[in-house]
């Protein structure tokens, strides 16, 4: 049998309502064979059930469930292992592709081991899409420095990027997801990918739907939003990374690492804060104003309304 061009991996939490959504989307693209591989992580609202009584007797579907909840990073690896086709598609559960993503990207496909479109936002609540999240970037090949440069405060990073990966570039090197990360694993695969010397585009039209942590228009937080993630894990690992592949890197990468290694560092007591206040926490929410300057201005700013 011939593999598919693409295996569409879908990691899934507690997603029952939207999966089909990001399901669909997939199925539905054209002049491209998929299967899309569905792993559900340990989910307790009828997740599994849902894409098994809809998707049952597809065959295009995969669906693998997990004995209990190990994160992002692991469902990923084990639809990575299960994977047949010749690209990696990735995709979230609370996510869609437009129907010509796939036509659009692989007319790229014989100049690149990894292809990532920007990225259109939309506010859940409100049920509306916001616009391309990135504005100032053109269709090109992007490098290290690219994903690691800090960007302005409101601004997204190219970690959000969920690309096309050929999939033998993968195996080939080895890579997969450091499953101890559950916020910001795709970050580290992506610089992974690029220092094992992958050929890296990227794509200026919105073709991947994203729906935002908090919706800019209704300002509530998406139902299925991990807004309030912790990145300490994901800091070791690229504190590891950069003594690991040190030597795969330019000095104007090093420094461009190190300074984000640093931005991470800085915004952890704001991470920290959220944590704090989902829990209902307020004594640590308390020190932490008393102990961050960074806290207490992000603090003062929402007060006198000058962040969304």
């Amino acid at each position: 049998m011939q593999a598919p061009d693409v295996s569409v991996i879908i990691p899934c939490f507690n997603t029952k309502a939207c999966i089909a959504t990001a399901i669909d989307s997939a199925l539905e693209q054209k002049g491209h064979a998929v299967e899309v591989i569905v792993v559900d992580d340990g989910s307790t609202d009828g997740t599994y059930i849902e894409v098994q009584d809809r998707y049952g007797n597809e065959p295009r579907v995969k669906l693998i469930r997990l004995a209990r909840n190990m994160g992002p990073s692991a469902a990923r690896n084990a639809a990575l292992d299960a994977a047949t086709g010749v690209w990696i598609g990735l995709l979230d559960s609370d996510d869609w592709w437009l129907p010509n993503r796939l036509s659009h990207l692989l007319e790229q496909s014989e100049t690149a081991d990894f292809i990532a479109d920007n990225i259109m936002g939309y506010d859940a609540t409100a049920k509306t899409q916001t616009g391309a999240i990135y504005l100032d970037r053109e269709t090109g090949p992007l490098t290290f420095s690219d994903f690691v440069r800090a960007r302005r405060e409101g601004e997204h990073d190219l970690g959000y990027l969920q690309p096309l990966i050929r999939r033998s570039f993968l195996e080939e090197n080895g890579i997969r997801y450091n499953e101890s990360i559950r916020a910001g694993e795709d970050l580290l695969l992506n610089l992974q990918i690029l220092l094992s010397g992958a050929r890296v585009l990227y794509v200026k039209e919105p073709l991947y739907v994203y729906a935002l942590p908090v919706g800019p228009l209704s300002k509530v937080a998406s139902p299925h939003s991990r807004s309030s993630a912790d990145t300490t894990a994901l800091l070791s690992a690229l504190r590891q990374l950069r003594t690991d592949m040190e030597d795969r890197m330019s000095p104007e990468e090093l420094e461009a690492l190190d300074r984000r290694i640093e931005d991470f560092d800085q915004m952890a007591p704001i991470g920290a804060f959220h944590r704090a206040k989902a829990k209902r926490d307020f004594v640590a929410m308390l020190r932490l104003v008393a102990t961050s300057r960074i806290v207490r201005k992000r603090i003062l700013r929402r007060l006198l309304g000058s962040e969304n």
